[in-house]
């Protein structure tokens, strides 16, 4: 794994805590049993998930839980980066998303890891 920097790690860990807010506020105005209110779920267990990753917090994920999380994670970077193709370079929205991608893949970085370590 890549070593990252403290401030590499904090600036990760606000964009995750926003995306959980930002998830934890949307779930309200989804139906039950709507698939937006699955993927909202399983986007918000991968963040969980993520952040304890990065949090160092020793936790016992099964590599199956892992490997969800990747595959959400990877979409929330997908998804941003087909937005940052509509933005214009230097515009809050531009910006915003270049830093969930910096983030997403830090974040990857860290599940891929604990994944080769669940596997040991």
């Amino acid at each position: 794994m890549k070593q990252y920097t403290d401030k590499q790690i904090q600036d990760t860990l606000k964009i995750v805590d926003s995306s959980i807010a930002g998830c934890e506020k949307v779930k309200l105005k989804l139906k039950e049993g709507s698939p937006q209110l699955s993927l909202n779920t399983n986007r918000l267990k991968a963040l969980y998930l993520s952040k304890a990753f990065l949090e160092e917090k020793k936790q016992n994920y099964t590599s199956d839980e892992i490997e969800r999380a990747v595959i959400q994670i990877t979409s929330i970077k997908d998804k941003s980066t087909t937005g940052i193709k509509n933005a214009k370079e230097g515009t809050g929205t531009y910006t915003r998303f270049c830093r969930i991608i910096q983030a997403m893949d830090i974040v990857l970085d860290y599940l891929q890891c604990g994944y080769s370590s669940v596997l040991e």
